[in-house]
């Protein structure tokens, strides 16, 4: 694997990562009705923290082939795609706070790319 598949892998469970917490929010919003610890043996649950789970092993996997000093760069895009998917399925605004840090993260990592 090169370092470019593995850097698209490691941007790919940041996707994973976001739709996992999409999934959480989507049950917080809309409660099953159980009580006690049964309200967390839910299957969106379930699958939520799956989710979370395989993007551990797929950050494992792309983290043999990319140097340490991208994770942090990389994961960031993660915000974003949490922005993305709040707008689009939870019909969340994003205001001008929210764009400019959306733009200052795009900003950052062309500084960092392009400054190595």
């Amino acid at each position: 694997m090169n370092n470019y598949c593995a850097i698209g892998l490691y941007v790919f469970s940041g996707l994973v990562a976001a739709f996992s917490q999409l999934v959480l929010k989507l049950t917080a919003i809309k409660p099953n009705g159980k009580q006690g610890v049964m309200q967390f043996i839910d299957f969106r649950i379930v699958i939520a923290y799956g989710m979370l789970m395989g993007t551990l092993f797929i950050n494992m996997i792309a983290m043999r082939y990319i140097p340490y000093k991208y994770a942090p760069v990389l994961s960031s895009v993660s915000y974003v795609f949490v922005l993305i998917l709040g707008r689009f399925f939870l019909h969340e605004t994003i205001g001008k706070k929210k764009w400019l840090g959306i733009l200052l993260i795009f900003i950052g990592m062309v500084v960092f790319y392009v400054g190595e």
